[in-house]
């Protein structure tokens, strides 16, 4: 299993990983500037109307050619806003095996036994906030 391809990130107090992960999230760049438009989309986008009784799941989907700061507003925005999330998943989609293959990491480093299946099941049933990215 490469671990480059599976990031668990808990945050409960601490930015510490998932016991037995490596954390290979890339850290946004220091010269990383503006996108603020975007990144308060994405603000709005999913911490509007968190008061409600009945959370439902949101999808916010980034796209564009390679190079022009996808991931970086991703880590921006994750940076800015972790204490909202109890878990940060980053998988790398570069491809539909290493998707694949992240998932089953994270089935794995939870203790499941490692099924594609059983990983989604898994991320389904959280019932508090997390981000996959």
């Amino acid at each position: 299993l490469d671990l480059l391809q599976i990031n668990i990130h808990n945050n409960h107090g601490n930015r510490a990983t998932s016991e037995g992960v490596i954390s290979l999230m890339p850290n946004p760049s220091t010269r990383f500037t503006g996108r603020t438009e975007v990144i308060a989309k994405l603000k709005s986008h999913f911490f509007t109307n968190t008061n409600d009784a009945v959370q439902k799941r949101k999808f916010f989907l980034l796209y564009g050619m390679g190079g022009i700061g996808k991931t970086q507003i991703c880590l921006k925005f994750v940076e800015e806003m972790s204490d909202s999330f109890s878990q940060v998943f980053w998988v790398d989609a570069s491809s539909s095996g290493t998707i694949i293959q992240a998932l089953r990491g994270i089935g794995q480093s939870c203790g499941l036994n490692g099924s594609l299946e059983s990983a989604l099941r898994w991320i389904g049933s959280l019932k508090e906030n997390y981000i996959l990215i």
